[in-house]
């Protein structure tokens, strides 16, 4: 059993919220203080099922917009609270301090048909990542850099879609639908008291659960493509100042398709930079 967990918080995938169209769930918006509600309330069943279980840590990383969502003073005190940090390495905080990671509020990539708010890292900028040719989205690079830490990803909470692609990129991770995804702005939400008593099954089910870590083989390619081309040329400049490969995608119509950047990863520093 695992004794130290971490909840990875995202905002979208919860019960309740649906966003609003051409908008991404902002901060201090009517949505947006829905979910941050639902999220509290989904992360605390989950934290007294695990307690209740034997479990002897658990992490809260409030990673949506930058982080700074939930309220602390609504959480159960034993949490230990995680606010994401953009000056620092993606979850650089967690080496060493827990056994596993679970995933809450996450919703699917860019893209994806029926997805409600579906995006990768940014509505606003970005079109899609690849990593060796095959799209990914942000459970899949946080499964990643979890397991450098020695943290399996064994539980996933949100959309039906967006389970979907989790349990086709994480070799059974234990998943719970909270709402069933229609279009980007409209879904079929569960009843919290079903939901809740879902959560909490399934949760401890996973900590229960051994699984395999999911890393990554060096070196990758990580392709990156931008809404608008002068942000892919300032990506490649970043990512030369790195002293990483970095380039425009080849493409035998366009010559180089100025949208999209590849670049090379050797290593867990280069691949979190890449993102």
């Amino acid at each position: 059993m695992y004794k130290r967990v971490l909840i990875a918080l995202d905002l979208e995938g919860v019960n309740n919220v649906v966003g609003e169209p051409y908008q991404g769930l902002s901060k201090h918006s009517e949505q947006w203080q829905i979910a941050v509600k639902q999220a509290e309330k989904e992360v605390n069943e989950a934290v007294k099922a695990l307690f209740d279980a034997g479990v002897e840590k658990v992490g809260l990383w409030d990673n949506h917009g930058g982080g700074g969502n939930v309220d602390p003073s609504a959480l159960d005190e034993r949490i230990i609270l995680h606010f994401h940090d953009n000056a620092l390495p993606r979850m650089s905080f967690a080496k060493d301090e827990y056994d596993c990671i679970c995933y809450f509020g996450y919703h699917t990539m860019e893209g994806t048909l029926g997805g409600v708010l579906a995006h990768t890292m940014s509505s606003k900028e970005l079109q899609y990542y690849k990593l060796n040719g095959k799209y990914i989205g942000e459970v899949d690079m946080d499964a990643y850099i979890a397991s450098e830490h020695g943290m399996p990803s064994v539980f996933f909470c949100g959309g039906d879609l967006s389970c979907k692609q989790a349990k086709r990129s994480i070799k059974n991770i234990v998943t719970v639908v909270t709402k069933n995804e229609i279009s980007r702005n409209k879904a079929i939400f569960r009843s919290n008291e079903e939901l809740f008593e879902d959560i909490k099954q399934n949760i401890v089910k996973a900590v229960k659960t051994e699984f395999e870590l999911k890393c990554l083989t060096f070196p990758s390619v990580m392709e990156k493509s931008f809404k608008r081309v002068e942000d892919a040329s300032k990506w490649i400049l970043r990512l030369r100042a790195y002293n990483m490969e970095a380039n425009y995608l080849k493409d035998e119509v366009l010559g180089y398709d100025a949208h999209t950047v590849v670049c090379k990863v050797n290593n867990i520093d280069e691949f979190i930079k890449s993102i």
